[in-house]
């Protein structure tokens, strides 16, 4: 059935025009340009939002060291606005709109390329002359802008070229199309019903194998008669999050230039070729659009997994077999930061302080910068709270009396802790049981909080199969490992918290993948295997010996192993990826938490062995600061650990995290510096060359682990 609808478009054909000529407008840019979007399109002011629309839409000029992360900067501050966390891959605020506001709680930031939102964040973009790079607000992790992980359409909505009469047959994705005599070229404008999966366009050959040889969506493609236009979407190469079986599909578009019959004489050539001259000029009125409207080929009860590399493939890959091998690597990488003790890096001196790899000057120099910013800034969301609990507790700090200030005072009030859904809780119950904190009295017009209405909160979100979501109701495995390591001190003492993590382990037992990897949102993911890893040891089971998570092709702790990138002491978001600082930083504290279960020692969140790590010297506030060990709880609060540890990670998952960490909040990233300066790796630079000036400067400028 031929549901191809013709609808005229001159308003495209105008935009598109204007776009390439704004872009081939400075002949100078040797590089070319690139087009940076940041639009709010689905959180209203009127509901709460600091600004709507488009903020910014133009194309930046294409350095020789440009990045993605380097051009949305530029684009913003030409207009004075700024965003946070694109230099670590997590952008969690552009321009007052933040990730998880308090009106849109699951709301964050995602990032397109090309039209494209299946990519691995902004930090591994390699852009080129032409390329698109947005940055949308979503409400509801990308459904809300045409990314949705549970639709496995690889289908476009719409065709459009700027110019012509497009016909033909959309069950058979074949088209012809009639351009006027004389045209040259045209532009196309796909529009995938399912933006998770990547489109290319290629002109007669197919090559999806071939880097370089597609035409960009805003670009011209010469074209002459017989011409043909692949539209590819969905290519498994392209990094697609895509079930095992997905097929990608093709559009084929043949060219055929009207060549009308003239009359050769010489008496009528001077007429031909008026009529050819006015032909050539920009006709809006030819421009077509075709709409694409059949069903998506969306199969709800396909259960099916990407097919992954065998284990032997993958260690003909990873040589660091060995826990110790990666977690020194890693920690080489980290500590080479020179912005290490930065207010935003918590989890990697958290980490290295588990490790016993944390230098007493950079600790002191966190405490400090820590101080500073909570005395200057009010903390509001549970989870950041609960992270910074952990880690002045990790460098043997009292929390509830860091240089005068109580860290848990906010973490009796229950519904403050539940504001940010599951995490809210599950962190909450992190933080407050690794030193056995007692929770504050709520204040008179609050909900007290305590730890039987936290648990009970956490178990009532349990979902039908077993798991736990951030959103929706599939499950999702690293949240799941998140739940399962905040329930863990209560599993021998609590009969319904055992009966919840049983069925939990079970089922990510039977979703484990064949190598050990886990599956979510269509694509495998190092997240995944790093929380369920760490939730296992936190509760006793060896990742890579328990038969339950040993399977054909490797276990849970081999399935996280896959994503390390040997040498670079980094790991990948997706298997064979790029360089990834929150899918590092989460394996890192992961395999911690791993070699402290094998070595008999507390759990990576059991903090009760913590020692103080900063020298307490006179005159900053002595009587604050005592070392872990003194805290006592009387009873209900106190725990009973029946040799069970405590464990922890990662306090947030928002958007960013189903975008390979592209939007929501940012623990790594989140906040800078107190006293930096933020643009400063070229006045370093400057400043090494001219040594004849007599003022050392020493500003810093946060970054992530990349050199």
């Amino acid at each position: 059935m031929n549901v191809l609808k013709k609808i005229v478009s001159c308003t495209t054909a105008a935009a598109l025009l204007c776009t390439v000529v704004s872009f081939s407008a400075s002949a100078e840019d040797e590089n070319g340009k690139v087009r940076i979007i940041v639009e709010n399109n689905t959180f209203k002011s009127a509901d709460g939002a600091v600004w709507e629309g488009t903020l910014i839409d133009e194309w930046v000029e294409l350095k020789n060291d440009s990045t993605a992360v380097s051009l949305l900067n530029d684009a913003l501050a030409s207009h004075g606005f700024v965003q946070t966390g694109a230099e670590n891959n997590w952008i969690t605020d552009v321009n007052g709109l933040s990730a998880g506001a308090d009106a849109a709680q699951m709301g964050g930031w995602m990032v397109g390329f090309d039209d494209w939102y299946g990519n691995g964040g902004i930090g591994t973009l390699k852009p080129e002359d032409g390329d698109e790079i947005s940055l949308s607000y979503s409400l509801t992790w990308g459904t809300d802008i045409g990314a949705d992980y549970n639709n496995t359409s690889t289908k476009l909505s719409s065709l459009t070229f700027d110019s012509g009469d497009l016909k033909g047959d959309s069950d058979e994705n074949t088209y012809i199309l009639t351009l006027p005599e004389g045209t040259e070229s045209v532009i196309v404008t796909p529009v995938a019903e399912n933006k998770n999966y990547r489109y290319k366009i290629y002109k007669n050959e197919y090559t999806p194998d071939r880097d370089g040889t597609d035409y960009k969506k805003s670009r011209e493609i010469p074209v002459e008669d017989d011409d043909v236009i692949y539209i590819g979407v969905g290519h498994p190469q392209w990094h697609t999050y895509a079930p095992e079986g997905l097929e990608e599909t093709v559009y084929r578009v043949s060219i055929d230039i009207d060549q009308k019959k003239t009359e050769s004489s010489e008496e009528s050539s001077n007429d031909t070729s008026e009529e050819s001259s006015e032909k050539e000029q920009p006709d809006d009125s030819n421009t077509k659009t075709s709409e694409i409207t059949e069903e998506s080929g969306n199969d709800e009860n396909s259960n099916t997994t990407e097919e992954l590399p065998s284990k032997t493939q993958q260690d003909d890959k990873t040589t660091a077999d060995d826990v110790s091998v990666i977690i020194d690597e890693v920690t080489e990488r980290i500590k080479s930061d020179d912005i290490l003790s930065a207010v935003g890096n918590e989890w990697s001196i958290f980490t290295l302080a588990r490790l016993g790899k944390l230098d007493q000057k950079t600790a002191e120099e966190y405490s400090e910068n820590l101080k500073s910013f909570l005395n200057e800034n009010e903390i509001n969301k549970a989870t950041d709270c609960a992270k910074y609990i952990l880690v002045v507790t990790a460098l043997g700090f009292n929390a509830d009396d860091f240089y005068g200030i109580d860290l848990t005072e906010k973490l009796s009030d229950k519904d403050f802790i539940f504001r940010q859904g599951i995490n809210g809780p599950v962190y909450t119950l992190l933080a407050l049981d690794s030193a056995e904190y007692k929770i504050p009295e709520a204040k008179s017009d609050s909900v007290q909080a305590d730890r039987e209405n936290i648990i009970q909160g956490i178990l009532s979100a349990q979902l039908a199969d077993g798991g736990w979501a951030f959103f929706g109701e599939t499950s999702e495995p690293d949240m799941t490992g998140i739940v399962l390591q905040s329930l863990s001190p209560y599993y021998d003492s609590d009969d319904k918290v055992k009966s919840a993590v049983d069925r939990a382990v079970d089922m990510l037992s039977s979703i484990q993948n064949s190598d050990g990897t886990y599956t979510s949102y269509g694509a495998p993911n190092c997240e995944n295997s790093a929380q369920i890893v760490l939730a296992l040891s936190t509760l006793g089971i060896d990742a890579d010996k328990d038969e339950r998570f040993v399977k054909e092709n490797g276990s849970a702790l081999d399935g996280l192993k896959k994503y390390y990138i040997t040498g670079r002491g980094m790991f990948s978001h997706e298997l064979n990826g790029q360089e990834n600082a929150l899918s590092t930083l989460q394996s890192y504290y992961s395999m911690c938490g791993y070699k402290r279960m094998i070595a008999g020692q507390n759990s990576l969140f059991d903090l009760r062995d913590a020692e103080l790590i900063v020298n307490i010297e006179s005159g900053k506030n002595e009587e604050s600061i005592s070392p872990q060990g003194n805290n006592t709880v009387s009873e209900p609060e106190k725990i009973v650990y029946d040799n069970k540890n405590i464990t922890g990670n990662d306090t947030d998952k928002t958007v960013s995290d189903k975008n390979n960490n592209t939007s929501g909040e940012s623990d790594e990233s989140s906040k800078a510096v107190p006293t930096g300066d933020s643009g400063t790796t070229a006045l370093g630079i400057v400043i090494v060359i001219s040594l004849l000036t007599a003022v050392i400067l020493s500003v810093k400028k946060p970054k992530g682990y990349s050199k």
